[in-house]
């Protein structure tokens, strides 16, 4: 009897030790196999976006769930790298700040208001020539004469592939019109809608791409594309030593009853260049009932709103190209006013 309830005991304490070595071996195999949690990596707001005079603040943008809302917002929900897109908040609040991220960002631009109520708020937003994203969600907020804060505004913005270059010039306007950018450059030749630059054939695509000048022109004609930005480019190699114009037109005003903002910047290197003339960025409105101005190359009518010097290589004069064949914004243009 005793040996037999030392063999149970011996088998008992045998099964007991079997059991823990496997429970400390599936333990060991868990811990080793557990994935690692790691917190996502915040997004940049300067791989966004900048905002000219005003403040980098560290930390989630303010914002009241249960707050009024901050307004009527107007923006050009599509974006391309180095470009700029106009924002207009129309508020019936006075409005201390104003707070602008994007989502999943752990900093803020705030901006000090120079308007006060019944009045519309405009700011621009520049663009990286580095964006890379398929799209951002912004978010903006306010903050209340009251002390109080509104409700995060989200809109998704789009990006829109368009050439950098050494040299890049681009309009974005914040609803459906046929809006033109024009550059004048320095041996006189003038890249617009009718004029767009030199195209190269892509061995890999399959397709002509520009190796510099328009290669996005949006709305024309109005057969609208609601991509709402333009932009001409140039390699360093292509940029012409002398003085650059800068030139917008309504082209076509697809709906007079409702107004227009516009924002023109110029980049050298990514960075702003500094104009002899006007401004950059150069901002500005169109009005409601802004008649259409269908011109050519001929400039008559458009605004100028900025030159700057380059320095590259030197321009030979050119002659303006009569016999060019009509771009595919030319033709759009055309047939949309009769002209066969």
């Amino acid at each position: 009897m005793k040996s037999i309830i030392s063999f149970r005991f011996k088998n008992a304490l045998t099964f007991i030790i079997v059991i823990c070595a496997l429970s400390i071996g599936f333990s060991a195999c868990s811990d080793d196999e557990e994935p690692t949690t790691t917190t996502p990596t915040a997004k940049v707001l300067s791989n966004y976006f900048i905002i000219q005079d005003a403040s980098l603040v560290q930390g989630a943008i303010p914002s009241n769930p249960n707050g009024r809302d901050l307004g009527q917002v107007s923006i050009n929900a599509n974006a391309i790298a180095g470009g700029t897109s106009i924002i207009s908040l129309n508020s019936q609040d006075n409005i201390q700040k104003l707070y602008v991220s994007v989502k999943g960002a752990n900093s803020y631009y705030s901006i000090t208001p120079t308007l006060q109520k019944n009045t519309i708020f405009d700011f621009v937003l520049l663009f990286s020539q580095n964006l890379s994203d398929p799209y951002f969600e912004l978010q903006i907020t306010a903050l209340f004469d009251d002390g109080t804060t509104s409700p995060i505004y989200t809109t998704r913005v789009t990006i829109i592939s368009a050439g950098t270059g050494g040299l890049q010039i681009s309009l974005s306007f914040d609803n459906e019109k046929d809006i033109d950018l024009y550059v004048v450059q320095p041996d006189g030749e003038v890249i617009y809608y009718g004029n767009q630059g030199e195209e190269i054939y892509d061995t890999i695509t399959g397709e002509y791409i520009y190796a510099w000048g328009l290669d996005l022109d949006s709305n024309p004609g109005c057969y609208i594309d609601s991509i709402n930005n333009e932009n001409v480019f140039y390699p360093t190699e292509y940029i012409q030593a002398g003085t650059y114009q800068v030139w917008v037109n309504m082209y076509e005003n697809c709906d007079e009853s409702i107004p227009t903002n516009w924002a023109i910047t110029a980049l050298k290197a990514g960075q702003l260049v500094t104009p002899t003339y006007g401004n950059n960025p150069a901002i500005g409105v169109y009005p409601i009932g802004e008649p259409s101005n269908g011109i050519g190359s001929e400039l008559t009518g458009a605004l100028k709103v900025m030159e700057f010097t380059m320095t590259g290589i030197t321009p030979q004069p050119t002659k303006i190209k009569k016999s060019s064949p009509l771009s595919p914004s030319a033709k759009m243009k055309l047939q949309r006013v009769g002209v066969k």
